[in-house]
């Protein structure tokens, strides 16, 4: 039996594409530019490259905040635009709405009565503490370990250990990380020798170099996993 659940939030408790869509729209228009179905999905692959090179330790998340945008404005070619009023507008926006997904805040609620749970996550803090707080997700919380803060991203072993270390009584073999990202949660937390369970809803095909110990599509099925 698990007893401590480490949840993934982007993409897994709650739904960020449908977050990136509304800050992004709302942005583009600010800045005087209608926002498409086209320029959104241009920016989400570049955005997602900055992250994956996050993840990988080659840029800090400084140089990624602004630079996906820089790059993004020049691919599609946008010129004139405050990169960095856009930057903290969109930032702020996409920590001031929510969705979730699979029901996930009724189901961190019945967990909170027999597991403790823990948030972990390479987004930015400030954005992060701002949807836990509007959702309520953090009243079912136990702890919130953001990369941010603790210097260190996922999926490296220094951030599992830092948050591992905050764990009253923490064992390894009672521990299991829920999340949509195979190079970031699935191969973090395989690496810091706790179970991994991926979610994957859309049902993609599992990878040869990674291999969870779970694989769920609605994040119910967790359940008989933690509480056999």
């Amino acid at each position: 039996m698990y007893t401590t659940i480490l949840w993934d939030i982007d993409n897994t408790l709650l739904d960020f594409n449908a977050s990136e869509k509304y800050a992004f729209d709302a942005c583009m228009m600010q800045a005087g530019v209608t926002p498409s179905d086209q320029l959104l999905a241009a920016y989400s692959r570049i955005n997602r490259a900055f992250w994956k090179r996050l993840e990988r330790g080659e840029i800090t998340k400084e140089v990624l905040l602004r630079q996906r945008f820089v790059t993004f404005f020049e691919t599609v070619g946008i010129q004139d635009v405050d990169v960095t009023l856009f930057q903290n507008t969109y930032q702020k926006l996409l920590g001031s709405v929510y969705y979730f997904l699979d029901d996930s805040y009724a189901l961190c609620q019945k967990l909170h009565k027999t597991h403790r749970q823990y948030i972990v996550t390479n987004g930015v803090a400030s954005t992060q503490r701002s949807k836990l707080r509007l959702s309520g997700l953090d009243r079912w919380m136990n702890g919130v370990f953001i990369s941010e803060e603790l210097h260190a991203e996922k999926p490296s072993l220094r951030f599992f250990e830092q948050s591992f270390a905050q764990i009253p009584g923490f064992q390894k073999e009672e521990a299991i990380i829920i999340g949509d990202s195979l190079t970031s949660d699935m191969r973090g937390g395989s690496q810091a020798g706790i179970a991994c369970c991926w979610y994957n809803p859309g049902n993609l095909p599992v990878p040869t170099d990674i291999r969870p110990d779970y694989i769920i599509r609605n994040l119910w099925e967790a359940l008989p996993i933690v509480n056999p």
